[in-house]
């Protein structure tokens, strides 16, 4: 008889899907709120930097600039935010998936009955737990900030 240690498979991973989705999504909302705000200020700036002459908008014009880029910037990193929750979350469900499918196969082997039992005993176990595949665990990372100068 093969003994198997199947750990962890009791409980249900502790994972609330549905505020992860409900992030997910604010995360992709802001950002698109981010990027949708690029249009309106530009425009806002554009025709305020029509008032003024010289240095002033040279320096206005170049704010203006690390303004959008920043925009960019951080509507994609709130996008990948959202991904990397995602991601935490088929995560999540994959092991929920393993874990109940051990659990059904524990369900069964208990179910076996004596003779099932004895054989297996004597002859060996022919129905073996499922194994996984192993599970990498993700790595997350981000970009380095860009440095502007900010005059």
């Amino acid at each position: 008889m093969v003994v198997v240690d199947l750990r962890g498979i009791a409980e249900d991973v502790q994972f609330d899907w549905l505020a992860a989705a409900r992030l997910a999504g604010e995360l992709r909302g802001a950002a698109d709120e981010c990027e949708n705000q690029i249009g309106r200020r530009t425009a806002i700036a554009n025709h305020a930097a029509g008032q003024w002459r010289g240095v002033y908008a040279l320096q206005f014009a170049d704010r203006m600039r690390i303004c959008v880029a920043d925009a960019h910037r951080l509507a994609a990193a709130l996008r990948e935010a959202a991904d990397q929750v995602d991601e935490l979350s088929r995560l999540a469900q994959q092991e929920q998936d393993r874990r109940e499918t051990a659990r059904q196969w524990q369900r069964k082997q208990d179910d076996e009955s004596v003779l099932d039992k004895i054989g297996d005993f004597f002859f060996g176990e022919d129905d073996l737990p499922p194994i996984p595949d192993p599970v990498t665990p993700p790595t997350f990372t981000t970009s380095a900030p860009i440095s502007a100068s900010r005059g």
